[in-house]
């Protein structure tokens, strides 16, 4: 039932955005799997530049993985969040696509004018514009804090500098066994070199 109206609204922010044809034209045909859990969404790139949202499909050209405080920060477009995303598969189509999807507007204003006149629009919008700054700081905030909390209170997200720290202790523990394997063997061929010789 939903994949029908977000299709058609997918086909009315590409009408509004006719540059995003031009940039999804060279991935005709090629399905795109999101990943926000607990929901996952396929898009599909049409013949004329278009989307549309796809059926389940069990191989998908490209994944891309996005928690869900990372969806927070993405809609409220802060720009470090991108970094973070995971992308499998045909990474040039992933990113192709994250960018129309990050860069499409909606001119509701418009929309909104057809239905109720150009002067109510216009103050509809700018009141959405106001709200929805807001909600993007507020938004940002919020994602911030979840994830400090996840690292501070509750760690199930591990600092990047205590993996680092992590690795260093594991390369260094590595390099000190082979080392003393190295002294071992030595030890060994100098108390008893035949023991060393037959095995």
């Amino acid at each position: 039932m939903f994949k029908p109206l977000l299709t058609r609204l997918l086909h009315h922010l590409i009408t509004q955005n006719q540059w995003a044809r031009v940039e999804l034209w060279p991935f005709v045909g090629k399905t795109v799997r999101f990943n926000v859990p607990p929901l996952s969404a396929s898009l599909v790139i049409l013949e004329d530049g278009g989307l549309a949202m796809a059926g389940e499909v069990s191989n998908a050209d490209a994944t891309i993985q996005i928690s869900p405080s990372l969806a927070l920060r993405l809609l409220a477009k802060d720009a470090n969040a991108m970094s973070q995303v995971r992308i499998d598969g045909n990474t040039d189509l992933a990113k192709a696509l994250a960018k129309v999807l990050q860069s499409m507007k909606w001119d509701y204003e418009e929309d909104l004018s057809k239905i109720i006149g150009d002067i109510p629009a216009n103050k509809i919008s700018q009141f959405a514009q106001k709200t929805g700054q807001e909600v993007k700081v507020q938004a940002i905030n919020i994602a911030e804090m979840a994830a400090e909390y996840w690292q501070e209170e509750n760690p199930i997200i591990t600092k990047k500098r205590h993996v680092e720290a992590f690795v260093n202790e594991v390369d260094a523990l590595r390099d000190d066994v082979a080392r003393i394997e190295k002294r071992l063997a030595k030890l060994l061929k100098k108390t008893n070199p035949h023991a060393i010789a037959s095995s």
